[in-house]
């Protein structure tokens, strides 16, 4: 057991720099520091028991655990023999700073880590999303068939697909109306969508083409053409709702047969309408957003927000829907926006050196309390949780 000193009162700091790649796991730079007594003297030992606490703390909040940190430079470490059980990858590790007090060391390290898909720690609980109505990018388009429903539509099919094929996200909440999600000034205002609906991540959908093209009839058969087909693509934006940060940013597009005359209103609720091959080709698509969402969420953490401060207990929203059971424990943390002299934004992550223990849970909030009898100290209402990390 490493002995690590714990009786300091500063937050222990992460800084993130995401790189997020639509369809990939994600890489991500992470900053974190640990602290070892200084034992017989013996300055080596206490180094890299250290290092080993500060690759624990950045390897636990980024979702990731890896089998063997490799060998690290500048004269960190002189053999792989630092050893943590998991199935991720650091690609690189490097040491940033050490500083030597009195009788203890803090060690401070940056890792490039890779969370491995499928055995990620955070892949055991349940993310949840939020939506609005997809608002119709170009409405004239669905004059042909009288589809304007499809923007009330399409989310709830969408939604019925989460249910069936998604096994780490749940899209619990439609809102009932259209958000020009296209707008940049809007889409930045996210977050607030998922503190009232008290969701983990905002997908943001705007259809953009329902367009139909009808080759020339014939005489005979004026009104229709076996050989109509029409457009289907919708812009998809998967946000963070705890910080904002961009997950997904794609176009999805499809096209199929359109089977309908022009002068009869398509119910696009109904199933006439999604068994049709235009209807078809819609849900296929929409197996492609599933999946890509679900992937990508696999090893994002289960995150809410602090709901109240009563005394020693808060109240979290994270609850049995999310997979929050009495007995977990939870990481409280807060997030800045830091600038770097380049210009360059991080996302800085600031944790509470004490960590909370889930004694309550409802389906989607929690009474938590500290662990082994620790003070919750400044603690405000949305400061953010975590499990997972």
């Amino acid at each position: 057991m490493i002995n690590v000193v714990v009786k300091y009162l500063f937050l222990l700091a992460i800084s993130v720099v995401l790189m997020a790649v639509s369809g990939q796991t994600s890489a991500a730079w992470f900053e974190a520091q640990g602290q070892a007594l200084i034992q017989q003297g013996n300055r080596a030992a206490a180094k890299e028991r250290a290092t080993e606490e500060a690759i624990r703390h950045a390897l636990m909040f980024a979702g990731a655990s890896v089998q063997s940190v490799q060998m690290l430079t500048n004269g960190l470490l002189s053999e792989d023999s630092l050893k943590i059980r998991a199935s991720g990858e650091v690609q690189n590790l490097e040491l940033i700073d050490e500083y030597w007090h009195d009788g203890y060391v803090t060690v401070k390290i940056r890792a490039d880590i890779f969370p491995n898909v499928a055995q990620c720690h955070a892949a055991a609980f349940q993310k949840t999303l939020v939506t609005t109505w997809f608002p119709l990018e170009n409405r004239q388009q669905a004059q042909d068939g009288q589809i304007h429903q499809l923007s009330e539509a399409a989310p709830r099919f969408l939604q019925q697909q989460f249910r069936s094929q998604a096994e780490y996200a749940s899209l619990i909440r439609i809102e009932p109306y259209t958000v020009k999600w296209s707008e940049a000034n809007v889409l930045s205002q996210a977050p607030s969508l998922a503190r009232l609906s008290r969701a983990q991540y905002i997908l943001a959908a705007v259809i953009t083409d329902v367009s139909l093209h009808r080759p020339p009839s014939s005489a005979l058969a004026f009104w229709k053409s076996d050989d109509a087909t029409r457009q289907f693509a919708m812009n998809v934006f998967l946000v963070d709702g705890m910080n904002g940060a961009m997950l997904i940013q794609e176009q999805y597009r499809t096209e199929a047969l359109w089977e309908f005359d022009r002068f009869t209103p398509v119910d696009v609720t109904g199933d006439v309408f999604w068994r049709s091959q235009y209807g078809q080709a819609i849900t296929q698509l929409f197996t492609r957003v599933v999946e890509d969402v679900d992937q990508i969420l696999t090893c994002q953490p289960a995150t809410g927000r602090v709901l109240a401060v009563e005394g020693d207990q808060l109240q979290v929203s994270l609850g049995r829907a999310h997979g929050i059971q009495p007995g977990d424990e939870l990481t409280l943390y807060k997030t800045n926006q830091v600038i770097d002299p380049q210009g360059m934004q991080f996302l800085q992550y600031q944790l509470y050196p004490t960590k909370v223990k889930v004694v309550n849970a409802s389906v989607d909030n929690a009474t938590v309390v500290a662990v082994n009898g620790g003070i919750l100290a400044n603690i405000q209402p949305n400061d953010f949780v975590a499990k997972g990390r």
